[in-house]
């Protein structure tokens, strides 16, 4: 009898442990709605500003902060704020910051671009920002969050290189600047810039985008792999200039992605995985259909925004998408939400072993919430801002951000 107890106490104790989703009332998001500022701590949808266009609100690394651009109202220069939680304060940092504005990975220190020009800025000496680079096109924060990569051109010419350079922060010197690599330009490719840049989960690999000028980026980019120690250096696809579509995998060297030229996000956007350094992908869209937005559930899971293939001019009669599962190990593909044929699904996230996406037929938005295990959906906060739309692609980080830190 003891040597049965034994056994079923083993067995018990060492089967795996089914995940749980975190109650929705411990998640916490900040959204726009009638263009002001609004957050969702547990169940309480709370107003945080009275007036003004505010967008592009982002939460920084341990929740305590919020950034965000606020204008007298649309189409106005647009100004760098903070809000504390805690104290439920603002600060104003900087007038006329463009929508680049990132959090450092690991303290609340904020990196900011004005113009060309990039400035960071610590928590602790609001007053106080310092001037990190000048001339350039973009930015991110290093992973380690002691620096920044920057991209540059080499000349004003569309055909000179693009270089690509580590900024070291120090104490009491100026920043230094490390040459990281040289993106060769041909004389028949025209690229102005790149978007940010994105490491994977081991610190390994580096994405980002070669955006040439507007009016082309407007229809391809070319997404492009880079090792961190700058010795190869892979130009991979082209895809629409939109940071949500390219995302590594949590725990490996895995990219997935939306491929695709053509400003039209209902005609040729496949899902695509990339895994390093092999360089070998596979498309997991089937035929017929699109994905418009995508993200990682674990690394052998995806879940993508998916709709039929639409080349309708009238763009209010392209079908809206709902999310699909996507098993990289079998490719089996499983529809997950059945929104009304008004409705689509959009910006899939996972935090906590919740699904959370935003549901909208184009005129209203809400935020919807799903545990990741089982069936069974419910609004958990309604009534957002739309983003802009262009062509069916929308821009939900105008209007929404999850906290996914800890």
């Amino acid at each position: 009898m003891k040597k049965i107890l034994l056994l079923v106490f083993l067995i018990f104790t060492f089967l795996p442990i089914a995940a749980t989703a975190e109650p929705k009332e411990n998640l916490k998001a900040t959204f726009v709605r009638d263009n002001l500022l609004w957050l969702k701590i547990k169940d309480k949808d709370i107003r945080i500003t009275d007036t003004g266009y505010v967008r592009y609100p982002k939460w920084s690394f341990d929740g305590s902060w919020v950034a965000y651009l606020k204008g007298a109202k649309d189409g106005d220069i647009m100004d760098l704020w903070l809000y504390r939680v805690k104290s439920n304060r603002h600060f104003k940092v900087k007038e006329n910051v463009g929508v680049n504005f990132q959090w450092s990975p690991n303290e609340n220190s904020l990196g900011f671009q004005v113009a060309k020009n990039l400035f960071s800025l610590h928590t602790s000496q609001l007053g106080l920002f310092t001037p990190i680079a000048k001339d350039i096109e973009n930015f991110s924060w290093l992973p380690s969050g002691k620096g920044f990569l920057i991209s540059t051109k080499k000349s004003p010419e569309f055909h000179s290189d693009i270089i690509l350079s580590k900024v070291l922060l120090r104490k009491k010197e100026k920043p230094a600047v490390n040459h990281l690599y040289n993106v060769k330009i041909g004389k028949n490719e025209i690229f102005a810039s790149t978007s940010e840049f994105k490491w994977s989960n081991d610190k390994k690999w580096i994405s980002f985008l070669l955006i040439p000028t507007a009016s082309l980026s407007a229809d391809g980019n070319t997404l492009c792999v880079l090792s961190a120690n700058g010795k190869t250096f892979q130009k991979m696809d082209e895809m629409l200039i939109e940071s949500a579509w390219f995302q590594w995998a949590p725990y490996n060297g895995l990219l997935g992605y939306v491929s695709g030229i053509g400003r039209e996000a209902t005609i040729n956007k496949r899902t695509r995985v990339l895994k390093v350094p092999s360089m070998k992908n596979v498309t997991l869209t089937p035929r017929g259909y699109v994905d418009r937005d995508l993200t990682w559930q674990n690394n052998r899971t995806i879940i993508v925004s998916r709709s039929k293939e639409n080349s309708s001019e009238d763009l209010s009669e392209r079908a809206l998408p709902s999310l699909y599962k996507i098993s990289l190990s079998d490719n089996k593909q499983t529809q997950l939400t059945v929104p009304s044929e008004k409705d689509g699904d959009f910006r899939p996230e996972i935090v906590k072993n919740n699904l959370i996406w935003i549901r909208t037929d184009r005129k209203n938005a809400d935020v919807m919430i799903s545990p990741t295990y089982k069936s069974g959906e419910m609004v958990w906060i309604k009534n957002i801002n739309l983003g802009s739309s262009y062509y069916e692609k929308w821009s939900w980080d105008e209007v929404f951000s999850l906290y996914t830190g800890r």
